[in-house]
């Protein structure tokens, strides 16, 4: 074979199939061409003292006091306390983790 796929129906070649296959042979030629078209690569702004930090416990002291109403409201599922706790530790770590959004640190 000579790199040519060949697609006989009836005796004859597709047109599309040669001109996809120029296409291709084409970018592969220029692969310098891709590197210039490239965006350079974002600027990393260094996170301010204490951003992870506040940014989690500003999200535990909320998701804690929300809970801690549902809690309250609701009786029968579980105690506004164990709510509240729960909340505001499972909210603490996963800030901790996933760090503060933009707006929060601008």
């Amino acid at each position: 074979m000579d790199g040519r796929v060949e697609v006989a129906h009836d005796g004859v070649v597709s047109d599309d199939i040669e001109r996809l296959l120029a296409e291709v042979s084409g970018t592969q030629d220029t692969s310098g061409d891709v590197a210039k078209k490239a965006s350079p690569p974002a600027k990393r702004t260094s996170d301010k003292p204490g951003g992870r930090l506040a940014f989690a416990l500003v999200s535990a002291v909320v998701f804690g006091v929300i809970a801690f109403l549902v809690g309250w409201l609701t009786p029968f599922v579980l105690t506004g306390t164990s709510l509240g706790l729960g909340a505001a530790i499972g909210s603490f770590v996963t800030a901790l983790i996933a760090g503060p959004p933009r707006w929060f640190s601008s």
